[in-house]
């Protein structure tokens, strides 16, 4: 699969930098590091097109054609749309018609990237023109049945809505790790840091999950978001602790955040 990314927030640069696995992307072991991540190798040849937009644009671009064809954007099969101007986001068309793409997906880690207003419009558009698209606030809510070639992507990259695999022993964790990761990469840092930890001593390991993810850190918005009347970074946060329960089989720690 080839991946294009146009962005205008770094956090598409830590997407990519979980992709593309690079050796001092992840520090959760400092100092010696347990090579946790070597298994999952990089995928820095999918990576066809990387395309920061230039801050500051005009509050409104009257012609944003023109815009987009500065960017000189690479041929791709899925595209990654990040915290770009609003007025870019809404000829979306012209976005997919530039790449060749045939999946979109824009995550919102900040309720000012996408509105709901205009995420139902650039949704409507996609959905006219038969391009497979998905917006998920936080990313790491992402989860399969969008269309088959963003599953593809989740299952090839093994990253969305977070989900691990576990050894206990003795009712502590002796190896845990991600079969799907938040495509920031967080995942796997929480994993490093509740390893040895009980399972039975719940609060201290809840205390462990939420540390690891501040400390990662966790890149979403602490602005309250409308639609969930929560904090993206409590969303992620939530997401972060319910995989880890799901996962040891702690059942009475699930968090509950569905939009309105």
């Amino acid at each position: 699969m080839r991946i294009g990314t146009i962005y205008g927030d770094v956090f598409a640069e830590r997407v990519i930098g979980n992709l593309i696995n690079f050796k001092s992307f992840c520090e959760g072991c400092e100092p010696v590091c347990s090579e946790c991540r070597s298994g999952y190798g990089s995928h820095v040849g999918d990576i066809v097109g990387i395309h920061p937009t230039d801050p500051p644009m005009p509050t409104m671009i009257e012609d944003p054609e023109k815009h987009i064809a500065e960017l000189n954007l690479t041929s791709c099969d899925l595209l990654l749309i990040v915290a770009i101007h609003h007025d870019i986001l809404s000829s979306v068309d012209l976005l997919v018609e530039a790449t060749g793409a045939k999946a979109v997906i824009v995550p919102i880690e900040d309720p000012t990237w996408v509105p709901p207003g205009l995420r139902a419009q650039v949704k409507e558009t996609l959905d006219n023109i038969g391009i497979e698209n998905a917006f998920p606030k936080p990313f790491c809510t992402l989860e399969p049945g969008e269309g088959k070639l963003i599953d593809e992507f989740m299952e090839t990259y093994r990253v969305g809505k977070p989900i691990h695999y576990v050894d206990i022993k003795d009712d502590s964790i002796a190896e845990i790790g991600p079969v799907r990761s938040a495509p920031c990469g967080c995942t796997w840092y929480v994993s490093q840091k509740i390893r040895g930890k009980s399972i039975k001593d719940t609060d201290t390991l809840f205390d462990e999950i939420a540390k690891a993810h501040h400390s990662y850190p966790c890149t979403a918005s602490m602005a309250k978001d409308r639609e969930y009347g929560d904090a993206l970074l409590h969303i992620a946060g939530y997401n972060a602790r319910n995989a880890v329960c799901d996962a040891v089989g702690i059942t009475d720690c699930k968090f509950s955040h569905e939009k309105s």
